[in-house]
């Protein structure tokens, strides 16, 4: 791995409001690509021991860390030429050879597998990893001692050895996918992603025909089953796709909003072509003499490469791709902190302030009352403290929060206020109306058919449930949808519960989420 305003998606104003106003709150488009026993087989077909075998291979002292040019360099890419022979792929370099020659002396070592749709064959998925590392190192590249061997075993022997494995289960489908697969080991990568950009000034397949391109770069150090995921937002839903993919895996995956020149994806991403890049993080091994095969987390590596399998059959056989975001040129880590850092405000239902902190007889003392609001109309006064609201007892921050955002008019309240001997009870009518599950939400042209939580209310039927702001909706009620208008309908189910379907860092999980039953005024509402 070598040592980035197209407006953003705005928050919808639109749908903040009717989740106000209501009380409520898959990639949209054709279902997912059907999965087969011959594709299980394949999936299963990508194994440790196999990547393991590539990455000790590829990464022994006898290779001298396969600096570009270089011996050891050219016969890691006369080893990967052969083994793509061995599965039966057809050449994809010059003249009908594995190899694509370029000056000084690299080799970009390429392979194709034909799609099976006579309408779609034309079109290429292109999965790459760079073979190449550093050699002995040299001031400019090496972070160890230079004049050592840099095996170069994570980078990036490990992206190749899942490069080759995804060669061998696409050749193990009973079927090939509907489009053409181009696997490409890039060369040079680490003097300036020399391979990559040659390709795409002089490449070996029309680029035109280039629907997506997948890069695996570093793959083999996953730590806490923590994957990093570049670029998911040069085209439109592949975050979802992505997700839906790690279901029985369990990684936990950071979906960057970065995307710098750093890797041979971007070769690609700027000629405007949808990419994802995959990552487990840089190391204190990284361009050292001690990035050995030993280290390599094998197993994790393997989650990753069967991640990425699945996101590539689906890509590779759904009926159309997703084109280019533009907008994805713009937009960086800032982008997405300013975005979050704009917080929906919700409106004061009852215009009150209390202690932050529960007093000792458990209960909550008023110390504001803003003059006319549902509060001072309802009689309440300073120093009075809440013991019910809305048939729910009241004794810390987040039951009184919970309660007055979820509440229906008219309220019941009871109070202890000084010096009374019993209780005082009290009804208000709050402003606005309810936020049945606790929750606002925005949308973002890159995640088509998800609603994307910005607020969760403390003490809410949302936050019991345990969501939380940033997680992702996919379902409601086992429904996919389209935009704000069919998830506010989805919504409206007239029920003690609602089952969702959530994604939360690349894992989904299903939620179900209890109230009670929404009014009938409620209803007219919606």
């Amino acid at each position: 791995m070598t040592p980035t305003t197209n407006r953003l998606a705005r928050t919808s104003n639109y749908a903040v409001l009717l989740a106000v106003l209501l009380g409520c709150l898959s990639t949209v488009g054709s279902a997912a690509v059907k999965k087969t026993s011959s594709y299980f087989a394949a999936l299963e077909s990508i194994t440790t021991e196999d990547l393991k075998h590539y990455v000790v291979h590829l990464a022994d002292d006898k290779l001298e860390g396969r600096e570009a040019g270089r011996r050891g360099g050219r016969e890691a890419g006369d080893y990967l030429a052969a083994r793509f022979e061995e599965l039966g792929l057809a050449p994809a370099g010059d003249a009908n050879r594995f190899g694509q020659s370029f000056q000084p002396n690299f080799r970009n070592i390429l392979a194709r597998l034909e799609g099976s749709d006579p309408k779609l064959k034309d079109q290429y998925i292109v999965v790459g990893a760079h073979y190449d590392h550093v050699g002995l190192g040299s001031k400019r590249s090496s972070r160890g001692t230079v004049g050592l061997i840099h095996n170069g075993a994570d980078d990036n022997a490990t992206g190749t050895a899942g490069l080759m494995e995804l060669a061998q289960a696409f050749t193990r489908l009973a079927q090939p996918p509907r489009r053409s697969i181009l696997f490409a080991a890039w060369d040079a990568e680490e003097k300036g992603l020399l391979g990559s950009k040659h390709w795409v000034a002089h490449p070996t397949v029309p680029l035109k025909n280039v629907a997506f391109v997948f890069n695996m770069d570093m793959i083999g150090r996953l730590r806490d089953n923590q994957l990093m995921i570049y670029a998911g937002r040069s085209g439109y839903g592949l975050r979802e796709l992505v997700s839906r993919q790690n279901d029985r895996l369990g990684l936990t995956i950071d979906f960057s909003w970065d995307i710098k020149s750093n890797a041979d994806h971007f070769s690609f991403f700027d000629k405007s072509i949808p990419v994802l890049m995959l990552h487990t993080g840089v190391h204190n091994d990284y361009h050292t003499e001690r990035d050995d095969a030993r280290l390599i987390n094998n197993q994790g590596m393997r989650q990753v490469v069967r991640l990425l399998f699945g996101a590539m059959y689906e890509i590779a056989n759904e009926e159309t791709v997703t084109r280019f975001r533009i907008a994805s040129r713009h937009e960086s880590v800032k982008t997405l902190d300013d975005l979050l850092a704009r917080s929906t405000q919700l409106p004061d239902r009852l215009g009150i302030g209390w202690e932050e902190h529960a007093s000792p007889l458990g209960n909550l003392r008023l110390n504001r009352i803003v003059l006319g609001s549902p509060a001072d109309k309802a009689g309440l006064k300073l120093g009075d403290r809440i013991v019910r609201f809305a048939g729910r007892d009241i004794r810390t921050n987040d039951d009184l929060l919970g309660a007055v955002v979820t509440a229906t008019n008219p309220v019941k309240l009871t109070v202890n206020r000084p010096g009374g001997e019993r209780p005082v009870e009290l009804t208000a009518r709050l402003d606005g109306q309810p936020l049945r599950l606790g929750i606002t939400w925005r949308t973002d042209d890159a995640e088509p058919g998800a609603a994307i939580l910005t607020q969760v209310l403390p003490g809410s039927p949302a936050a019991r449930a345990g969501l939380n702001p940033e997680d992702r909706v996919y379902q409601v009620g086992g429904h996919d949808f389209d935009g704000d208008e069919q998830f506010i309908k989805l919504l409206g189910a007239d029920s003690d519960k609602l089952e969702l379907l959530i994604e939360h860092n690349g894992r989904l999980r299903a939620v179900t989420l209890h109230f009670s039953p929404k009014s009938q005024a409620l209803k007219r509402a919606a």
